[in-house]
């Protein structure tokens, strides 16, 4: 077996804010997380009324990733059930049949609730939380930030009261860390905040500041903003009480509703602004707060930077971590598609925004990537703060979605796509991307997998290979991998498909029919997963009775030409389409017109009742014709009183025409002959009469007779009156057909045979039909 598993550090650059080698990852998420006990009921009718609206806003903006919607309800002690879904309607109805009820020690299961919630959100989501309480489960505000810290996502807390007036502040340091906020709000104002989030949630936004200042400033300090000509929105918030923002661009002009400064939430403990398309340069910001309070700048741009961090100097971004390790010397590494010029690389303290510190710049070969440090972090959260130039000469400055906190070593963080999808006789790959601040060991267990590990010092990702893949490999694989804090797996359940084939070959076939035949191709296809087959006439799919003559049976595997015309004449293709691909073959189908060898030397077709002459061409014509050899002359007719025939001077003129007179005429001279062969043409009609209602025992033979006569040929047509499809050998079994279908043959019948038959013949002046009733005993 020809299988090669060598292991690949990938080179891939990740966009946005986290590495995207899963194509699982390529969208973002929103979620709700709500708390249901009683004092919530107001909330929650505003929620409900805002809900729908911000999730099919979301959904119909062209420029939005979001399209996961996430739903955990909380309570004490219980959280969830959680929902997750695509659907925003599947939302709507959990939320529609929340219980509100409960409550009475006011703290609650919300940490976990918002734990639930980040573990399932894709990276660079918001997660919204509502509650009027505390947090009972402070234990896990650590894991909350790790999460934070690793999807790169904002946590926003609508608090609608605080019912035991706790100094707990859980909900205040997960929002901090995420670069999110604590909307301290009256339950009135709920559907304010909601309106902004209908408005301003967006999964482009970058952050350009996010300052933590713990005491009141009525003498505001100014602050710079750089922006730069790829942000096409400017909106500064602010927590505090009774707090101020004033803002001037670039020209020193101050913003007011004339200059396109919009206040989009006024409350008491909060403020937001919002500048659409600002000019780019220099902002300068103005705060002012009664209280402490948090400055958040942010901009809708689709420049932004991506980092990771490494204790040993980093190639690229997968030997790269997304915390630092604490107590040790780390590198940055920044990619950062935009900047032509680097001109810092900085941490700013969460909690002193004076307190920066500017990092050692090594730049690389690859175009727009940094290498920043080494440096020793404490164990403060920090913001990594990027500034350059981009290609047009404007400055670009921009901090971390959220702040970040060194780290103790962990055990291994693994991630491999959930499923894969291989084909046979072509090659597998899974990439498993394995993130740890120390040395650690991997593995891979599967189908034909060696018992082998591999070490690394830092942060890779380890791609496992397989060529030639047969249907063998069709199992579930785990990546594991070990360092000295513990052990961590993942796990991609791989599907094997393989290309369809045509049980008849692929091999293109042509069928020559004629007029009045029937004709059957089947379609049959094998393949993994089974394949689809469909049948297309010119490359128009077929579906039942949408051409004439054409019917498709048994699930499309079987197609029949029944009654064959000259406009059936066309190219007929089976399709067998799966996961892998598709096959085809093709019929190319000729039918022919049924002609008979004529000696004459024209051939003259007339309807009976109607007179005719016959032209002869010679010259010195004798006056002489013959009706199939016999002189014209010594021929009998239907009344003596009337002439049938009479001679002309080029030609014969025959009066009345009858069927008898259907024959080979001859005219001629001393030297030569004229034939014309003339053919009388008349409506069809049935020869021999057959009873209408026949007792068969079961397995003898039924015969139906339908033996007509007519000109042209006439064409002959049977049906089963209980069936929608006519009879060929392909929809009723064990018939023939004999004397060109003018005799229908039922050998053994059965109980299936029992009903109505019935034969259509016709041509182009007339039908006749006939039914014939059949019971078996």
């Amino acid at each position: 077996m020809n299988w090669v598993i060598p292991l690949v550090i990938s080179y891939l650059i990740a966009r946005n804010d986290a590495d995207l080698f899963n194509s699982e990852d390529v969208y973002s998420s929103l979620a709700l997380v709500f708390d249901t006990t009683g004092s919530m009921k107001d909330d929650y009718q505003q929620l409900k009324s805002h809900a729908e609206g911000i999730m099919r806003h979301v959904l119909t903006r062209n420029d939005s990733d979001i399209k996961h919607f996430v739903f955990v309800p909380f309570n004490d002690p219980d959280v969830g059930p959680m929902t997750e879904t695509f659907d925003p309607n599947v939302i709507m109805y959990k939320l529609n049949r929340v219980a509100i009820k409960g409550g009475g020690d006011c703290a609650e299961m919300g940490i976990t609730a918002v734990v639930q919630a980040l573990k399932i959100i894709k990276p660079n989501s918001y997660v919204y939380v509502f509650t009027d309480a505390s947090a009972k489960d402070t234990y896990l505000v650590d894991e909350a930030l790790e999460l934070i810290q690793r999807k790169q996502s904002q946590v926003f807390v609508l608090k609608t009261g605080d019912c035991d007036s706790s100094s707990d502040n859980s909900y205040q340091t997960i929002a901090l860390v995420g670069s999110g906020n604590v909307f301290d709000v009256n339950k009135g104002d709920v559907s304010k905040v909601l309106e902004l989030v209908n408005k301003s949630m967006d999964t482009n936004k970058v952050n350009l500041m996010s300052v933590n200042i713990g005491q009141s400033q009525l003498s505001p300090s100014p602050k710079k903003l750089n922006i730069d000509e790829s942000i096409k929105n400017l909106q500064v918030s602010v927590s505090g009480l009774n707090c101020n923002i004033d803002l001037m661009n670039p020209a020193g002009k101050k913003m007011d509703e004339a200059q396109g400064l919009m206040t989009e939430l006024d409350l008491k403990n909060v403020k937001i602004v919002n500048v659409l398309e600002p000019i780019p340069g220099e902002w300068t910001l103005y705060v002012t707060s009664e209280s402490a309070h948090s400055i958040r700048a942010c901009g809708v741009s689709s420049k932004n930077f991506n980092f990771g961090f490494a204790t040993a100097k980093p190639k690229n971004m997968t030997q790269t971590s997304h915390r630092p390790l604490k107590g040790a010397n780390n590198y940055i590494l920044i990619d950062c598609p935009d900047v032509t010029k680097f001109i810092s690389c900085k941490t700013q303290d969460l909690y002193n925004e004076n307190k920066t510190y500017s990092l050692p710049i090594l730049e690389l070969e690859k175009h727009n990537m940094l290498l920043c440090g080494p440096f020793l972090p404490n164990n403060n959260p920090f913001y990594i703060q990027v500034f350059g130039m981009n290609s047009n000469g404007h400055y670009f400055r921009r901090i971390t979605k959220t702040s970040i906190i060194p780290d103790e070593p962990d055990a291994p963080y693994i991630n491999t796509p959930t499923q894969i999808t291989a084909v046979v006789g072509g090659e597998l790959r899974i990439k498993c991307r394995v993130e740890s601040l120390v040395p650690f060991t991997v593995s891979w267990i599967g189908f034909n997998c060696p018992r082998q590990t591999w070490n690394f010092s830092q942060s890779s990702e380890i791609e496992l290979v397989i060529r030639n893949v047969t249907e063998q490999f069709n199992d579930i694989y785990t990546c594991r991998a070990r360092n000295i804090a513990g052990n961590a797996e993942s796990t991609t359940n791989v599907t094997v498909i393989s290309m369809p084939t045509i049980v008849e070959g692929s091999d293109n076939v042509t069928i020559v029919l004629y007029e009045g035949e029937d004709y059957s191709m089947t379609c049959m296809g094998h393949g993994r997963p089974v394949p689809k087959m469909t049948w297309h006439v010119t490359n128009v799919p077929v579906s039942y009775y949408d051409v004439e003559h054409i019917l498709i049976i048994n699930d499309a595997l079987r197609l029949i030409i029944y009654d064959a015309t000259l406009k059936d004449s066309n190219v007929y293709t089976c399709t067998a389409t799966n996961e892998a691909g598709l096959t085809e073959k093709h019929y190319n189908v000729i039918v022919k017109a049924k002609t008979i060898d004529s000696v004459a030397n024209e051939t003259l077709v007339e309807q009976e009742i109607g007179d005719v002459v016959l032209h002869c061409p010679l010259p010195n014509m004798t006056n002489q014709w013959l009706k199939d050899g016999s002189s014209v002359n010594d021929l009998i007719h239907k009344r003596a009183d009337e002439p049938h025939y009479r001679l002309l001077k080029d030609g014969l003129k025959i009066y009345d025409l009858d069927v008898i007179d259907s024959a080979v005429y001859t005219c001629m001279n001393s030297n030569e002959t004229y034939t014309i062969e003339l053919k009388v043409a008349f409506a069809p009609y049935f020869i021999k009469y057959q009873p209408e209602s026949m007792m068969i025992k079961r397995n003898e033979t039924v015969l139906f007779d339908c033996m007509a006569t007519g000109y042209p040929i006439p064409r002959i047509l049977w049906r089963k009156m209980d069936s929608s499809l006519p009879i060929t050998r392909w929809t009723l079994k064990d018939i023939e057909f004999l004397e060109n279908k003018q005799k229908l043959t039922i050998h053994s019948v059965d109980w299936i045979h029992n009903g109505t038959y019935k034969c259509i013949v016709k041509n182009k002046f007339g039908i006749v039909k006939r039914r014939f009733d059949l019971l078996v005993f």
